[in-house]
């Protein structure tokens, strides 16, 4: 049931959201480490992926570990301050997503933001991703290729959210999802085509 009764606390939970995603830890990682700016190698993408590539293993991995402590803790927070209310949850994971896509403390120019959604989703209804990654492996071995799997994955948001979910809600916030995710997926700039994996297997 959606309770509108206070919009104010759910504009906390998205303003939250947003600004705690937005932390660029691929960007602030590569940048202390190496001195370079991750948004001129490689892909130019904020991103795991590309940190790894052009910076090496440690800022990459402090980058996931970075990232996943964002995406839970937005929903940790959230379920303190709204306790028992879903939409709450769904808000932040939309808003969190969003951070990490485009990020205001780096001119909105940021990742793909999967880390943290993914992460953020485990902590909200772990069956969701679990169903996802079954999913995408799934497509994996139809079409031997990473990037159409993951557009197989993020066109489903709506009917995986929906059905695990349980109601209107998370179906729409799975639709939300999906807008944002092919606003970012693209052949031209995806990581896993330009470093070979994308490439068929």
């Amino acid at each position: 049931m959606v309770d509108l009764s206070n919009i104010g606390h759910y504009l906390v939970v998205a303003s939250v959201s947003y600004l705690v995603g937005s932390v660029p830890f691929a960007f602030i990682w590569t940048l202390v480490i190496t001195r370079k700016d991750l948004r001129k190698l490689g892909s130019g993408n904020v991103t795991v992926y590309n940190s790894y590539h052009n910076a090496g293993f440690l800022p990459a991995a402090l980058t996931f570990v970075g990232n996943a402590a964002l995406g839970m803790g937005v929903v940790f927070f959230t379920r303190w301050y709204l306790p028992g209310t879903e939409l709450a949850l769904l808000t932040a994971l939309i808003f969190v997503t969003g951070g990490a896509m485009w990020p205001v403390w780096l001119a909105f120019s940021g990742g793909k933001g999967t880390t943290t959604w993914g992460w953020a989703t485990v902590a909200i209804s772990p069956w969701i991703p679990l169903s996802l990654v079954g999913l995408w492996f799934a497509g994996l071995l139809i079409t031997r290729r990473t990037f159409p799997s993951s557009t197989l994955v993020y066109r489903a948001l709506p009917i995986v959210f929906g059905l695990i979910g349980g109601s209107w809600e998370y179906g729409l916030a799975g639709l939300v999802l999906t807008i944002m995710f092919h606003l970012k997926h693209r052949v031209d700039n995806d990581d896993s085509i330009r470093y070979g994996i994308g490439r068929q297997l």
